[in-house]
């Protein structure tokens, strides 16, 4: 059996397949992230009043301490501009990337899009997986979404993810 699909992504369910965790249930809690940002401050600060100590006379704790946080900042700033492109891009060409056809069967899965044309052997998929509204397909570099409405009429979603699933294991 061959699948022939073509289809666009909704963008709101691309946003939701590409912010899905790697692992299912492996995202942290609110309270977790938070008490990890706070123990990461904490050990920051502490690492360079050690270093401070060690290395130079203690009154040279607080240029130290101000250095760090300002060399942390731009760090962390420069990083989030940096991010901030790169979804604005992939973004971008997700909403004016054209029509996605894909051909999968039990060889692997051709996918193709403007400018890119992709073939992938079934050892590189990592996890197939149901999502609301969608099958993503995992690879350790991207993710292929397959939304249900573009499986052909009569085909079942769960029953599209366990052929998936039998040639990945195969």
């Amino acid at each position: 059996m061959t699948y022939h699909l073509d289809f666009d992504i909704d963008p709101k369910l691309y946003r939701r397949a590409i912010t899905m965790p790697i692992e299912p249930g492996t995202r942290p809690s609110r309270r977790m992230i938070i008490i990890r940002n706070v123990a990461a401050a904490i050990l920051f600060l502490l690492s360079l009043a050690a270093l401070a100590m060690a290395f130079f006379d203690f009154t040279a704790l607080l240029p130290m301490l101000i250095g760090g946080l300002w060399g942390s900042g731009v760090v962390l700033a420069v990083w989030w501009r940096q991010h901030q492109v790169q979804v604005r891009l992939h973004n971008t060409y997700n909403e004016t990337g054209g029509r996605q056809t894909m051909r999968i069967e039990a060889k692997g899965i051709e996918a193709s899009r403007p400018f890119i044309r992709t073939w992938i052997d079934w050892p590189f998929v990592k996890q197939i997986r149901p999502i609301e509204g969608a099958t993503l397909i995992e690879l350790p570099t991207a993710r292929l979404i397959v939304p249900d409405d573009a499986l052909s009429e009569g085909t079942d979603p769960a029953a599209f993810q366990t052929q998936l699933e039998d040639w990945r294991s195969a």
